[in-house]
């Protein structure tokens, strides 16, 4: 993860504002990710729950040794709101006091752009390769709900700044390697198995513990770009040709973390499970609305629970899939909430804006 310096910063905000409104005209639906973030951890700009639009419909069996297939995943999320109530100021001697009550304010836009290699080694065996780089903007304020002196005000800004700062962040986060089979006439001649197994590889950016540096009045960030540990990755779709032109499909994406890395963090479980029904209106356009469930349990900071971490949360999708010539398709969709729960009542909540997805993908040697 990089701080950009303010010139780049300026320029990457410019170039956010430029083409968020592109995003808007492009993506009338989305893949599924969870519906909410939190501790400024973003599971909604980095679960892995991006779905290529190919392991969503029916139609596509066999893959023969030899088939490559290249996507590209855009996540675009903006205006995420966040904040939590204080009454802690830090003072010019840096010492923690109380105060009067005033209100931490969080904005958030992102941007993950995510890479994935697929490669048939023998027939319907594949390596799946995924490579996430996110762009992450966050705003700042203070709502003042009390009375302040001027210098007041300025130790609450300044006790502000040790946990939540107006910055950009970049960096490449944790990418994640799979060996995946698949299952052909499954549960029946229109249906279809994949089933991945793989590991995260700890490439992202990670800190050190931010409650013990928030408790000791130092300064720290939640954002992370991984969890610094290979962590397994189980998943399964499947989907069925129901008709000539309804496809069903479900799926589970799971991350099993089992141990802490050298910073003494411990990621969360997590899991996404859904189901989706897609109809195909010509050759090359179908439409599909899904429901998901994402649960994340709470993180650990040596041995302590994080109370900004576990989330329990569902959400919908609607996308539509143009499939052209040549193996070429081009998926846009838009995620919106139908539930959402943290499992602390501790920690700092972010509602999500509107979030969009582009997804390219490519098929190579396909028979």
């Amino acid at each position: 993860m990089n701080k950009l310096n303010p010139w780049l910063n300026l320029i990457e905000i410019k170039v956010h504002i430029r083409y968020k409104g592109l995003f808007g005209c492009l993506a009338l639906m989305i893949v599924i990710t969870p519906a909410e973030i939190f501790a400024q951890a973003c599971p909604a700009c980095s679960n892995p729950a991006l779905q290529s639009s190919e392991k969503l419909e029916a139609g596509i069996d066999t893959l023969y040794k030899g088939t490559f297939r290249t996507t590209l995943n855009v996540t675009n999320g903006y205006r995420y709101q966040g904040g939590h109530q204080e009454y802690t100021q830090l003072n010019t001697s840096g010492q923690l006091i109380e105060g009067g009550l005033h209100e931490h304010k969080v904005e958030l836009d992102f941007f993950r752009i995510e890479l994935s290699l697929e490669h048939t080694f023998k027939t319907n065996w594949s390596l799946w390769l995924r490579i996430p780089y996110d762009i992450k903007i966050q705003k700042t304020e203070v709502n003042f709900i009390d009375d302040f002196t001027e210098q007041e005000k300025e130790d609450i800004v300044r006790n502000r700044d040790l946990h939540h700062r107006g910055e950009t962040y970049i960096g490449l986060s944790d990418p994640r390697l799979f060996v995946a089979h698949r299952f052909n006439k499954f549960l029946g001649e229109k249906g279809r198995l994949d089933v991945a197994i793989g590991t995260s590889l700890p490439m992202g950016n990670t800190e050190k513990d931010p409650l013990a540096a928030g408790q000791s009045g130092e300064q720290h960030l939640h954002i992370q770009f991984g969890t610094g540990t290979f962590d397994p990755l189980v998943e399964l779709h499947y989907v069925a040709g129901l008709t000539k032109k309804i496809s069903l499909a479900v799926f589970t994406i799971n991350k099993l973390p089992f141990y802490a890395n050298n910073h003494l963090y411990r990621g969360p479980l997590e899991t996404t499970s859904g189901i989706s029904m897609g109809y195909r209106l010509s050759k090359w356009l179908a439409l599909r609305a899904s429901f998901a469930n994402f649960s994340q349990s709470q993180a650990r900071w040596n041995g302590v629970t994080d109370p900004n971490s576990g989330l329990i949360s569902f959400n919908g999708t609607l996308m539509a899939s143009f499939n052209l010539k040549n193996g070429l398709s081009i998926t846009s969709g838009y995620r919106f909430p139908i539930y959402q729960q943290t499992v602390s009542d501790e920690g700092d909540t972010f509602t999500y804006g509107p979030t969009f997805v582009l997804n390219v993908s490519y098929a190579f040697n396909k028979r």
